[in-house]
């Protein structure tokens, strides 16, 4: 008789769903280990993870074209989330009101985890600097440290891992 101990299946990854909020209420997380969900998904859906904050201009310009890549994939097996490192309690009671005005209704959470280590655990090049864009499905993965200055070049971005 063989005892096999050790080789049991990894715990479940909680769904993304149990993470999210709409734009127009996003959730507070403290800390990472309360999102982490986010980059563990293991299906046939690719997600488009957006760090951003409301003092980052390069941030604002690039939600519009998230928003416009959602709507190209709306059928499709894409989920855009967006992710806000803004801590400043006033930045964050901004945020719902700001997304409404531009017209982006993607999930959005907020992350005041101001630790760094979270961050190199997701890219061990990843400085914080923002915006920076995490894009993955299953375990293939690609991390954007700048942003998207047109639809083409969100497009291209994400179509490796939708097509």
């Amino acid at each position: 008789m063989i005892i096999l101990s050790g080789c049991s299946d990894p715990p479940p990854v909680a769904p993304v769903s149990t993470v999210l909020a709409p734009a127009d209420a996003p959730k507070i997380y403290g800390d990472f280990s309360e999102v982490a969900p986010l980059f563990n998904q293991q299906n046939d859906t690719t997600y488009l993870i957006n760090f951003w904050a409301t003092w980052c201009k390069p941030c604002l310009e690039e939600l519009p074209l998230l928003q416009q890549l959602e709507q190209e994939y709306r059928e499709g097996p894409l989920r855009v989330i967006l992710v806000s490192l803004d801590t400043e309690p006033g930045a964050i009671a901004r945020i719902p009101g700001y997304l409404s005005r531009r017209g982006i209704n993607l999930p959005t959470i907020v992350l005041t985890d101001e630790r760094q280590g979270w961050m190199r655990d997701l890219d061990d090049k990843w400085n914080g600097a923002l915006p920076t864009t995490v894009i993955y499905r299953n375990n293939l993965r690609y991390i954007y440290r700048r942003n998207f200055i047109s639809l083409p070049d969100v497009l291209a971005a994400v179509e490796p891992l939708v097509g």
